[in-house]
């Protein structure tokens, strides 16, 4: 089930009432039920399998906590990597021996296993990324003695599987949602206040999902693969900046959705941005960035290869090998290797300027400019990779970038362009001066009815049409 789809508006609806009518001993079972029918829906097997990794992960954890010995640990963390290898990287790994040892049977663009090996074909089971990062984080923390609460299995067993942010996040950690799953009884219904974020965070969601990242979709399909002698390098730039802007409306709606929802059954989602878009270098768009993935590759791969604490030079290659397993971690091709290593390359490099001046630059927007226009040179060139279909289009798209041409052939989406820029920052100033808009809580009493009747029509309107949220592929 989506989430901006009537089947996902009904099965919400039914639950929410249903959560605070039932008696407090019967609420957590009934959310429980209600997450595994959720990811049921997706896919019976693979929630047999999530259930079974997260029963191994459990009982090994019980287990080490009466005999603590780390050989038994680390065996459980290669058994959650190989998992996700499994599904996620069997045909890289392939692809990769192919190339290597030039078997051209491995290296087929259709990267169906039945194409390839004539065998089974091997399917991603959904969310697996954002899961995986939540379970290891969880065992990973009882090892380091950072959290040391025993719980039961069905509360680790609803941790995982908490249906608002199981698919995409947030990343929550075992210290941010397992207490409150365990004072669940002790919740009550949400108050006006409450009641109110939650519907502005839906309706936000939703308006950013229908209303601005699925209607630039279409406008970004030549930068994602039409023909480039049609379009100029000005606007491939402005592709770049157009597709990023998508992908941010698409993520963060995601996220507001989860943390209205969350909200309203009585649980507090962390947020994931932070106005992204008024960054003013690279290592400060990574603080305002999928905030639970960037703390999640900082305090479990980067701090224990020794973070900031070695010499310069090391530092630089820890920050390198930390966004290489971030780049690995979104997708198993070479366009998110290639992507998280030039990321991590560029952090070290403005690593390297900061020590040396860089950032004593005067804290003024005349100062900033020449900033700015690094930062977004880098992010724009870069994303190239994150997006292109394919690591030979993003070579191309590349190339175009950075040659002369300046004849756009191909028909432009001017209107619709305009409409993404001014939607997409003014949720960037809603996120980065959230103080400003609360004098709009004054017309709470007829805005927020009007707004929740506009996006209740959206659903309808676009209900069973609308393009599934980015990142479900990881």
């Amino acid at each position: 089930m989506l989430f901006v789809t009537i089947p996902f508006l009904v099965f919400f609806l039914i639950l929410f009432s249903v959560y605070w009518i039932l008696p407090v001993r019967w609420r957590f079972g009934g959310l429980l039920i209600a997450s595994l029918v959720f990811y049921g829906t997706w896919s019976i097997p693979f929630t047999i399998h999530l259930l079974f990794i997260i029963a191994l992960n459990h009982a090994v954890i019980e287990v080490w906590r009466l005999w603590p010995k780390k050989w038994l640990f680390y065996s459980l963390q290669i058994v959650n990597v190989l998992n996700i290898s499994l599904f996620k990287y069997y045909y890289f790994f392939f692809d990769i021996v192919g190339r290597l040892f030039g078997i051209d049977g491995l290296t087929s663009p259709n990267l169906r296993l039945a194409d390839r090996l004539e065998g089974a074909e091997i399917l991603l089971p959904l969310g697996i990324s954002f899961y995986t990062f939540q379970i290891m984080s969880y065992g990973i923390d009882i090892y380091r003695g950072t959290y040391t609460q025993r719980h039961r299995f069905v509360d680790v067993l609803l941790y995982i599987l908490f249906f608002p942010q199981l698919i995409a996040g947030p990343i929550m950690r075992g210290t941010e949602l397992l207490p409150q799953l365990q004072s669940i009884k002790e919740k009550t219904v949400p108050d006006l206040d409450t009641f109110r974020r939650a519907v502005w965070l839906l309706v936000a969601g939703i308006f950013k999902k229908l209303l601005i990242a699925d209607r630039l979709a279409p406008v970004v399909a030549p930068f994602m693969g039409g023909d480039l002698s049609q379009i100029s390098a000005p606007m491939i730039w402005l592709y770049s900046f157009m597709t990023t802007a998508m992908l941010y409306a698409d993520f963060s709606a995601y996220t507001d959705l989860a943390r209205g929802m969350g909200l309203l059954l009585g649980f507090d989602i962390p947020i994931n941005f932070r106005a992204p878009f008024l960054m003013v270098s690279m290592s400060d768009f990574w603080r305002r960035w999928h905030l639970t993935f960037s703390g999640w590759i900082r305090d479990y791969i980067y701090i224990p290869l020794g973070g900031s604490r070695v010499p310069e030079m090391r530092n630089y290659m820890n920050l390198i090998i930390t966004f290489f397993i971030g780049g690995l971690w979104h997708g198993a091709s070479y366009n998110f290797v290639t992507w998280g290593f030039l990321i991590g390359l560029i952090l070290s490099l403005e690593g390297f300027s900061f020590r040396r001046g860089w950032k004593e630059w005067p804290d003024t927007w005349p100062a900033r400019i020449p900033r700015l226009v690094i930062s977004w040179f880098l992010l724009l060139s870069t994303a190239v990779f994150f997006f292109s279909p394919s690591f030979e289009r993003s070579l191309d798209l590349l190339s175009h970038m950075f040659s002369f041409q300046f004849e756009q052939k191909a028909p432009v989406e001017t209107g619709l362009i305009l409409y993404g820029l001014v939607a997409v920052f003014f949720f960037q100033a809603i996120e980065q001066w959230p103080e400003r808009f609360k004098e709009l809580r004054k017309y709470d009493r007829w805005l927020l009815p009007l707004c929740v009747v506009l996006v209740f029509a959206l659903v309808l309107q676009y209900s069973g049409q609308g393009r599934d949220f980015f990142y479900f592929q990881f």
